[in-house]
């Protein structure tokens, strides 16, 4: 599937999309509403390129309809007894989106994940401790199940556990792999280190990333990959949607894997007009489910700004790649310059070793930002506060002048911004009730 050429892509492709959305309208009332309000008859639809005409769907959409249709909302489309799994993914209220799985579901979300865990260099007979959270959260149980799909080893360690987690492998005595957010890798380290122990000696040598955007920086991937001793590797994905677009080994970018499942659009994130998926195109992914039973989602917004690549790769794969600039919803403008909080971390990990390269945003206030944006950055191990004053005025001057923006900086003592164990914040808006 995922050597295919276009013609017997499409060939697999169309039908099951158009099939997909005659379901969605007789099975879901909240598409069957959504159509009619915007004025579509989707039963008219009989090409992959009308697929365009239908209204985008976007989470805060599924997050009302839950809240006014309790538990699930009017995207359920099966009753409970055909469900096997419910998980859960951020809304955008703060409250968590449920939905729910079908058999049928978990089959396709496990093939998805197995697909961008073997692109990622997973195998059989790899023993993969899994560290991310079980709570609901995709990352922790259906990623779990994905990877035993794909037939590794998967150790359930989950979070808060990281001081167990070291005496375990210290104790298994052989090589083995890690599932988290690349933030946690950080963290198990300096846990390591607390302890007097050598990160490398924990025999760590495969690296799953999730979660976190900052694999996309090299200084960030280095932070990680040089204190374990091991190889990072890149696995992206939706909660509402699986692992499905992995780096292979030649680490030029991001692999799509959902041929034959999952449809993809890159558009324009202020207007939403389709952009062609060429090379070196930036856009926003949009998302569809072609083959979906219980939740279906129809033009699904990702948020993730990003930069395709059509180049060939050496391994094989046909599908096109593409790398994060950061989430659409993160941006924020700054007196008519658009900033990503992953451009200014980028920035800051510059600065290393006399920064750790922790960052914090801060926006105190609503749009419009006429003000200069606080940003908190962590001082090195050993760094004197002496020094803070100078280490400001310079991450001042960088930011402006490689983002064109001035911000509020300030220096923070090591360990000030904290490691978590969890996925990674860069961005707070105070005024939204966000805070670190």
């Amino acid at each position: 599937m995922e050597t295919l050429g276009p013609e017997q892509q499409r060939a697999i492709e169309e039908p099951k999309l158009l099939r997909q959305i005659e379901y969605a309208w007789r099975a879901s009332a909240f598409y069957r509403r959504k159509w009619r309000a915007a004025g579509i008859d989707p039963r008219q639809i009989h090409c992959a390129e009308a697929l365009v005409t239908l209204p985008f769907t976007e989470k805060d959409e599924l997050q009302e309809t839950q809240e006014a249709n309790p538990p699930f909302g009017a995207n359920q489309c099966v009753p409970l007894d055909q469900a096997i799994r419910m998980q859960a993914t951020g809304g955008t209220t703060g409250r968590p989106l449920r939905m729910t799985l079908t058999r049928h579901d978990v089959a396709i979300y496990n093939e998805l994940g197995a697909r961008g865990g073997w692109a990622a260099g997973m195998r059989p007979g790899d023993l993969l401790f899994e560290c991310m959270n079980y709570s609901l959260y995709a990352g922790g149980v259906s990623d779990h199940l994905s990877f035993e799909h794909l037939g590794a080893c998967v150790a359930p360690v989950g979070i808060g556990q990281s001081k167990r987690l070291i005496e375990i492998l210290r104790d298994v005595r052989m090589e083995t792999c890690l599932w988290s957010t690349p933030s946690y890798a950080l963290h198990l380290a300096q846990v390591a280190r607390d302890q007097g122990i050598d990160p490398v000696s924990l025999n760590i040598r495969k690296g799953f990333f999730s979660g976190d955007a900052g694999l996309a920086i090299p200084t960030y991937r280095r932070r990680i990959e040089e204190p374990l001793g091991l190889v990072a590797s890149d696995i992206y994905g939706l909660g509402e949607l699986g692992g499905f677009a992995a780096e292979c080994g030649y680490r030029d970018g991001l692999h799509f894997l959902g041929q034959g499942l999952l449809l993809a659009e890159l558009v324009d994130p202020a207007g939403g007009q389709p952009i062609a998926l060429g090379h070196g195109a930036v856009g926003e992914l949009v998302y569809t489910t072609i083959d979906r039973e219980s939740c279906p989602l129809i033009r699904f917004r990702s948020h993730d700004h990003v930069r395709v690549s059509t180049a060939p790769c050496p391994c094989g794969r046909t599908g096109f790649r593409f790398r994060v600039l950061g989430r659409s919803d993160d941006m924020f403008i700054v007196k008519g310059i658009n900033v990503y909080p992953l451009a200014i971390q980028d920035l800051v990990l510059g600065f290393a070793p006399v920064l750790t390269g922790e960052v914090q945003i801060i926006l105190p206030e609503p749009p419009p930002i006429t003000y200069d944006p606080p940003v908190r950055v962590e001082a090195g191990a050993g760094i004197a506060p002496a020094e803070f004053p100078a280490l400001r005025d310079q991450v001042t001057r960088r930011i402006r002048d490689i983002l064109m923006f001035t911000p509020d900086v300030e220096v923070v003592s090591f360990g000030g911004l904290p490691k978590t164990e969890r996925k990674a914040r860069r961005l707070y808006r105070r005024y939204r009730g966000e805070t670190p």
